[in-house]
């Protein structure tokens, strides 16, 4: 897997902006280090500080991780297909609608932590296995076009970078508080 070097060329502000986490580093060491991340950031927090939204309208620490959880599971199946069935639709979901229609407000915080750790060790392994042509097997995602496993794999890296920033926000500010 090739390392990204810019983003200039890409359309989709979204992916853009996700994928500029991950500018000159190895999305595959980031994707296999975030479980461990994960579980040092939520270490020690208590059941209210976990959930204790960062402002107004904002998700808490407990609400990223159920995030960061669904959105591996709709990863595991991308990646899957792509690999699989090259070619294949890749259907695109709304955060907020999950968050709500999954009832991401009463989650166990620490079993989602741990789900997505088993669901991210099982997707890396299978990685690993990959020749490079199986890398550029693709889906074509509802929203951003073609995405080869190796773009998945770079955006998710990306996501992930800009979920723990915001969970070490979180958590760098509740500690602070109760200093």
């Amino acid at each position: 897997m090739k390392k990204l070097t810019n983003v200039n060329s890409i359309k989709n502000t979204y992916a853009k902006r996700i994928l500029s986490n991950v500018i000159d580093k190895n999305p595959l060491k980031i994707f296999a280090k975030t479980p461990h991340d994960l579980k040092r950031l939520t270490d020690g927090l208590s059941r209210k500080q976990l959930w204790t939204p960062r402002g107004k309208g904002m998700w808490s620490i407990a609400q990223i991780v159920s995030h960061l959880c669904d959105a591996e599971i709709a990863l595991s199946y991308r990646l899957r297909m792509a690999i699989a069935q090259s070619g294949s639709a890749l259907q695109a979901y709304d955060q907020d609608t999950w968050a709500a229609a999954l009832y991401y407000e009463k989650a166990d915080c620490m079993q989602q932590v741990n789900l997505f750790s088993v669901l991210r060790v099982a997707n890396a392994s299978l990685l690993k296995h990959l020749s490079p042509k199986e890398w550029q097997h693709y889906g074509m995602h509802q929203e951003r076009g073609k995405e080869t496993v190796e773009r998945m794999v770079q955006m998710l890296a990306g996501h992930d970078i800009n979920h723990l920033r915001q969970i070490k926000t979180i958590r760098k500010n509740l500690l602070a508080k109760h200093r």
